[in-house]
């Protein structure tokens, strides 16, 4: 009984500890991601020159909001090399997730060319 009497203590308190709520594992916080607006007008895209940073998540939102333009479609310039194109259904956001790894001046343009935009990575 004795015996008993000191390990029922032990026992609680075993019982109390894991019971105890574990503290919070420290937040994280998801890096910042910049989304930009391009309207696609009868004057073209608007803007025309846009500035982002390098090697850091940008969604690009191009949105065409007239019939009366050759721009389907658009083609960002990531790099020396590299595009992405998408097609530009009329009245609906299209967004383009996109990380420019380096500084420089890129562009974006209609499938034709003849709607520009200057991108600007800093």
């Amino acid at each position: 009984m004795k015996l008993l009497s000191l390990v029922i203590p032990f026992v609680l308190v075993g019982v109390a500890v894991a019971d105890a709520p574990k503290p919070a594992a420290p937040k994280t916080t998801a890096p910042r991601v910049a989304r930009i607006e391009v309207a696609v007008t009868k004057q073209g895209f608007a803007p025309d020159n846009i500035t982002v940073p390098a090697n850091q998540p940008v969604t690009l939102v191009f949105t065409r909001k007239t019939e009366e333009t050759c721009t389907r479609s658009v083609v960002v310039t990531v790099s020396e090399g590299k595009t992405i194109e998408r097609a530009l259904p009329l009245d609906k956001a299209v967004e383009i997730a996109v990380t420019f790894p380096k500084a420089g001046t890129l562009g974006y343009a209609c499938s034709m060319k003849m709607n520009k935009g200057v991108i600007v990575v800093q």
